[in-house]
């Protein structure tokens, strides 16, 4: 699974990235997370952890991303 073949599609903490991946596996698109590591050492660092998903899963992934956004900062 070549780096080059996926984008980063949102930062945000160990939970909020973790929680996203599930969404996005949940709707069946690969998602990887980088950063992961510094994220387990400080899970509350704002924009560390990386979700990232393979670049022809960008369309479908974004709707996924933005509703995530949406619904969790109301």
């Amino acid at each position: 699974m070549p780096h080059e073949d996926f984008s980063v599609i949102y930062s945000g903490n160990m939970y909020q990235a973790d929680l996203l991946k599930s969404l996005l596996e949940g709707s069946g698109i690969q998602a990887v997370l980088g950063d992961e590591y510094l994220g387990r050492m400080v899970p509350c660092a704002v924009g560390a952890v990386k979700v990232l998903v393979a670049k022809n899963d960008l369309d479908k992934a974004r709707t996924i991303v933005e509703d995530f956004v949406k619904n969790s900062t109301t």
